[in-house]
């Protein structure tokens, strides 16, 4: 099947994402209300910029950039710094390992990060969570992994993830960073706008 362009796509998106009713009214396959919205990489720039129109039309919007979110962890806790040093001296899987997944730890369930969700939004229906910056974050943040943590957070609240690859059916519905990393299986989301045509109500 054909692949529906990225304006046609748009146009559905504007329309489910008005208002936390709309959106939720497309439902999913479990009580969690958690969508995705995938897209080519090579389209990031305008669907930044298609992010900024839906913030504007609706401010229910609640946008948590993973890329954004990291920085700022970074800055507060003044390793900044000692970061930008390092990456010019050590490998950069080193620091990865060492640096950024004991600091960015998303699999503690008391961590800097998942609490500023808490903050920020509480959890009453009456929010659309919206992620971005998967991309801008990778491999320091990984999606699926931000995804299974944020369903003991919201509950009521729907989320949905901007996602830079394909989020399709192999033996599961697998998150496909780039289109070409398999990121993970995740099967607890609905995908909010089919990519195909003739798949799309």
């Amino acid at each position: 099947m054909a692949e529906r362009t990225l304006n046609d796509r748009f146009v559905d998106l504007e329309d489910r994402m008005i208002s936390v009713g709309s959106l939720i009214r497309y439902g999913t396959a479990n009580e969690l209300k958690f969508y995705i919205f995938d897209y080519a990489p090579k389209d990031e720039l305008l669907v930044r910029r298609e992010v900024q129109k839906l913030k504007a039309r609706n401010p229910a919007i609640i946008e948590f950039d993973l890329y954004e979110m990291m920085l700022d962890i970074i800055q507060e806790q003044g390793y900044i710094e000692d970061i930008q040093r390092m990456e010019s001296e050590y490998d950069k899987s080193l620091l990865l390992r060492e640096i950024f997944q004991p600091l960015l730890s998303v699999e503690d369930s008391d961590n800097e990060f998942l609490d500023r969700f808490k903050r920020e939004v509480p959890d009453d229906g009456q929010s659309i969570v919206l992620i971005t910056g998967v991309g801008k974050a990778y491999p320091i943040i990984r999606s699926h992994t931000i995804l299974n943590n944020l369903q003991s957070i919201f509950r009521r609240n729907p989320v949905v993830m901007m996602y830079p690859g394909r989020y399709e059916i192999k033996n599961a519905m697998t998150l496909r960073l780039f289109e070409r990393l398999d990121d993970d299986n995740y099967y607890r989301a609905f995908p909010l706008v089919e990519r195909r045509t003739g798949r799309d109500d």
